[in-house]
């Protein structure tokens, strides 16, 4: 009997211990589970992808520059008022990541605003101990002040896009591929486009671009006929059939050559002279010759006679 009684105390320990080890084991699934649904922006600009009812989060080093640049607005010389930037800006650096928001639960895309990411960050600040070893200055009026101004800071600066990559489109059924034409049973045509898969207001490009239609062209090595590209007679009725070097509207002449004639009421200006005329440039220099010989005569006679 005392031999029944250990073996029966024995088992319900183990049983309770075996209970405790699933309980906690489920437990650090759970966390594990949680922590994996956070999506870590790159920035507190720019666009994150994840998952429906994803938690999205920033580094605080990517936003210390921000908080930083807010922070100075509120300081003076010195730090006099007890505004000191670098340590607000190395507070958030620590910080770690801030979860600023999350990705729509029904939606395809969502937008997260710079208003919740300076909520945010005002709330880590109000959080990380006492305002004045933090940084944010002396006297509770001073200290909204500068949260004032680095939520300002950080709403003009900042703001994320959010697009979730599980999302489908209510009454499209889910088998149903990129680029099939058929409907869903209860949706109109417009909802199911053929070969563009919809996911909300975005659109993406169909996987098949079978079922556009296409030309087929000639068979590989045949060349078409020039009499197909160029035929020999009109294909019109009254209309002339073209030639090359003619004008429209013109004819050729009887000897079969193309009528050319000017444009315009241009003439044609002086040739160029005939190998046997003498020009006057010629006549010039004999006159030229001619006189400076005689004055030359005229001063051998004149010397002669004196």
């Amino acid at each position: 009997m005392r031999n029944t009684s250990l073996m029966k105390t024995t088992r319900r320990a183990l049983t309770v211990a075996a209970v405790a080890a699933a309980i906690a084991g489920g437990s650090l699934l759970t966390a594990g589970t949680a922590s994996a649904s956070t999506v870590l922006s790159q920035a507190c600009t720019g666009t994150v992808i994840g998952a429906l009812s994803d938690s999205v989060a920033v580094q605080g080093k990517d936003l210390a520059g921000v908080v930083k640049a807010g922070a100075q607005e509120q300081e003076w010389f010195l730090h006099l008022n007890g505004v000191d930037p670098q340590k607000i800006a190395d507070t958030v650096s620590k910080a770690g990541a801030i979860t600023v928001g999350q990705i729509p639960a029904n939606a395809a895309s969502g937008t997260i605003g710079g208003d919740a990411i300076a909520t945010a960050v005002a709330t880590t600040l109000k959080n990380a101990g006492d305002p004045y070893a933090v940084g944010l200055g002396i006297g509770a009026d001073q200290q909204k002040k500068t949260l004032d101004s680095i939520s300002n800071k950080v709403a003009g600066n900042c703001g994320l896009t959010t697009y979730a990559n599980n999302y489908t489109q209510p009454g499209l059924p889910a088998t149903q591929q990129p680029g099939g034409a058929t409907p869903a049973p209860g949706t109109s045509p417009t909802a199911t486009s053929p070969g563009i898969a919809g996911t909300g207001s975005a659109t993406a490009p169909p996987r098949n671009y079978g079922n556009i239609p296409a030309a087929v062209p000639g068979v590989a090595g045949v060349a078409v006929p020039p009499s197909a590209l160029y035929p020999s007679s009109a294909t019109l009725p009254d209309q002339a059939l073209p030639q090359v070097g003619v004008r429209g509207g013109q004819s050729t002449s009887a000897g079969g050559q193309a009528d050319v004639r000017n444009a315009g009421n241009a003439s044609a200006i002086g040739g160029e002279p005939a190998a046997g005329n003498v020009q006057l440039p010629m006549l010039l220099a004999v006159v030229a010759l001619a006189g400076v010989s005689a004055a030359l005569v005229r001063t051998w006679v004149l010397r002669k006679l004196s």
